[in-house]
């Protein structure tokens, strides 16, 4: 590896480093662990999703995913609804709390990426995404 790409990576890595932290301070204040912070994340995205999708695409344990989503909403986090047509499946909501809550930290993330990432051309941004690990 040259000395540029070491150095490259190095800044990934750094990168990396302080968008966690800073996404995470944003979040302590109201005790969310990464995982509680992945769902949510992930329920911002796509709100409404499956309980066993949420498990799969995390790819954590069903019980797991059980024990974060009950400590979720017990802090009104998150709303279950069973499926109207099927009541084996259950569909998680975030509620309109997290919604208030998430605004200042995804703006935050947002402004964290920008300098970053205008460095790079679309072409190279494209070729970043074709080659980075699932």
């Amino acid at each position: 590896m040259t000395t540029l790409s070491n150095d490259l990576f190095q800044t990934f890595n750094k990168v990396i480093h302080h968008y966690r932290h800073y996404y995470g301070m944003q979040f302590s204040s109201h005790h969310k662990s990464v995982s509680q912070i992945r769902i949510l994340k992930l329920l911002h995205q796509q709100n409404g999703q499956m309980q066993s999708t949420l498990a799969q695409t995390l790819a954590i344990r069903p019980s797991s995913l059980t024990e974060c989503l009950n400590k979720l909403a017990a802090k009104d986090y998150i709303q279950r609804q069973s499926d109207e047509h099927d009541k084996r499946v259950t569909h998680v909501f975030i509620t309109p709390l997290v919604v208030r809550l998430s605004k200042k930290p995804l703006m935050a993330a947002m402004s964290l990426r920008k300098p970053y990432l205008a460095a790079f051309q679309v072409k190279n941004k494209q070729r970043l995404i074709s080659r980075s690990p699932n």
